[in-house]
C-alpha cells in the first residue's frame, strides 16, 4: 500500500548531538521513528539537541527519517534569550509540516501550539505526562514551579481540546486529567519499545547471599520528581533493620552530587552505587542483574524503564502516579512519599523469594500487552486517523 504524506513530530526530548549525528536513549530510530515509517513516506523529528562528546543511546535518524534541530537552549534564561531564533525555527517547522504531531507537556510544545493558533495550522497532540505532578511541590523545588504548573496544565488542556486527534500514553489516567473534546478521535496506548525477544530473557533472581538483596532504579536526576532521595532513605532504614539491601541508580543529571551527599549523610554511600547514564541495551543488561526494580516517582506517564524491567522478568514496586496504577496490582503500589510503605514493600520481596518469583511472572505477563508487535497494530490504526484527521 502506498502512502503519500509526511509527518512532523515536534517535542521536547532528551536528544544529544555528536558531530552531525543525533542520539537518544529512548527514541532511537527502531524504538520510535519506525512506528511511523510504516505509514508515512517521511518522518521528521523536530526538537532541541545538546552537544556532547560521547553518544548515549541509539541514532534517531534512519530510512525516510530526518531530524530538524531547534537549537540547544537549556534553562529559563537561555530559553528566553533565544526566543526570537527559536520562534523562527519552530514557525518554519510548523509551516512546512504536512501532518503535525506535537507532544505535551513542554516549552517547545507550548510555543508550537501558540504558533498553530495564530496561523490556524491544524495539529494533533500526544500527552506523555501530567505537568501538575511534574511541577508539584513534592517533585520540584524550582522557585517558579507553581507558575510553570499553571501554565503547562493550561497548555495541555487547551491542546487536547483543539487538537485534531489526541493520543495518551495511558489507558485512562491522563485522559481523566485532560479529557479530549472528541472521544472518537482519542487513543490511549504507550509508545514503549519492548521487542518481542526481550520476553525470552531468563531472570537470575539475585536474592541476596554475600552480595545482598540487589535493587535497581532507572531515572534521570534533573529534579526531585523521581523520588531518589526517598529511595536512598528507604535503603538506610532497611539496613538499620538489619536487612542487607544494595541499590544501583542508573541515570544522571544535575542533582547527582546532591543525591550522593544524601547517601553519605544517611550512611549508605558504600551500598548505593551511582552507575551513571548508559544506552538502552546496557540499561537492560544491568537491570536484569537485580532482584527488584523500584520506582518511587512523584510524576510519571507510563514509564518505559518500569515496563522494560517487567518484560525482563524483574518484579516491580512503584508509586501510584500517572498510568502506573493501570498496570500494577495493589500489592506492588505505594503512595508517593510514603517511606514506611515503600520499606514494607521492599522488605516483603527481599524476605520471601517465592512471593517475589510469582510477582515477577505476573508482571512479565502484564508487560506482554506492551510488546512491539502488539502496540504496532494500534499504531497502524492511529496513523490512519492522523492522516484522515489532517485532511478534514
Amino acid at each position: 500500500m502506498k502512502y503519500s504524506s509526511s509527518i512532523t513530530l515536534l517535542m521536547d526530548g532528551n536528544f544529544s548531538r555528536v558531530g552531525a549525528e543525533i542520539y537518544s536513549p529512548h527514541m532511537g530510530y527502531e524504538q520510535f521513528a519506525v512506528r511511523f515509517t510504516q505509514s508515512f513516506d517521511e518522518v521528521r523529528i523536530a526538537a532541541r539537541s545538546f552537544p556532547t562528546s560521547k553518544a548515549l543511546g541509539k541514532k534517531v535518524t534512519g530510512a525516510r527519517t530526518s531530524f530538524l534541530d531547534l537549537g540547544a537552549n537549556r534553562g529559563v534564561r537561555a530559553l528566553v534569550l533565544g526566543i526570537p531564533r527559536l520562534m523562527h525555527r519552530v514557525y518554519d517547522v510548523v509551516n512546512h509540516a504536512d501532518v503535525l504531531l506535537i507532544r505535551f507537556p513542554g516549552n517547545i510544545a507550548m510555543l508550537a501550539m501558540l504558533i498553530c493558533k495564530l496561523t490556524r495550522k491544524p495539529f494533533s497532540a500526544e500527552v506523555v505526562a501530567d505537568p501538575a505532578d511534574y511541577f508539584s511541590d513534592a517533585a520540584s523545588r524550582h522557585p517558579l514551579r507553581r507558575i510553570a504548573r499553571s501554565v503547562h496544565c493550561w497548555a495541555t488542556q487547551h491542546a487536547v481540546h483543539r487538537a485534531k486527534t489526541v493520543r495518551y500514553v495511558t489507558a485512562h489516567s491522563l485522559q481523566q486529567r485532560y479529557p479530549p473534546s472528541r472521544l472518537d478521535r482519542a487513543f490511549g496506548f504507550s509508545d514503549v519499545y519492548l521487542p518481542d525477544e526481550m520476553f525470552e530473557h531468563t531472570s537470575h533472581d539475585e536474592d541476596g547471599g554475600q552480595g545482598g538483596f540487589r535493587i535497581v532504579n532507572v531515572a534521570m536526576m534533573h529534579n526531585e520528581s523521581k523520588g531518589h532521595d526517598l529511595l536512598i532513605r528507604a535503603i538506610a532504614r532497611l539496613r538499620t533493620d538489619k536487612l542487607d539491601v544494595r541499590l544501583t541508580l542508573i541515570g544522571d543529571g544535575v542533582l547527582r552530587e546532591h543525591f550522593q551527599r544524601i547517601a553519605a549523610a544517611e550512611g549508605v554511600a558504600d551500598v548505593v552505587h551511582f552507575a551513571g547514564a548508559m544506552d538502552g541495551d546496557e540499561v537492560r543488561r544491568r537491570v536484569a542483574q537485580h532482584a527488584l526494580f523500584v520506582l518511587p516517582s512523584f510524576q510519571e506517564g507510563m514509564p518505559r524503564a518500569m515496563l522494560e524491567a517487567m518484560a525482563l522478568g524483574i518484579p516491580v514496586v512503584a508509586t501510584r502516579v500517572g498510568g502506573i496504577g493501570e498496570v500494577l496490582e495493589e500489592q506492588s503500589l505505594v503512595e508517593p512519599g510514603d517511606l514506611g510503605a515503600l520499606c514494607a514493600r521492599i522488605q516483603q520481596r527481599a524476605t520471601d523469594a517465592s512471593f517475589r518469583r510469582r510477582e515477577a511472572a505476573s508482571h512479565r505477563a502484564i508487560a506482554r500487552n506492551f510488546q512491539f508487535s502488539t502496540l504496532q497494530e494500534q499504531y497502524h490504526l492511529y496513523c490512519d486517523e492522523l492522516k484522515a484527521a489532517s485532511s478534514r
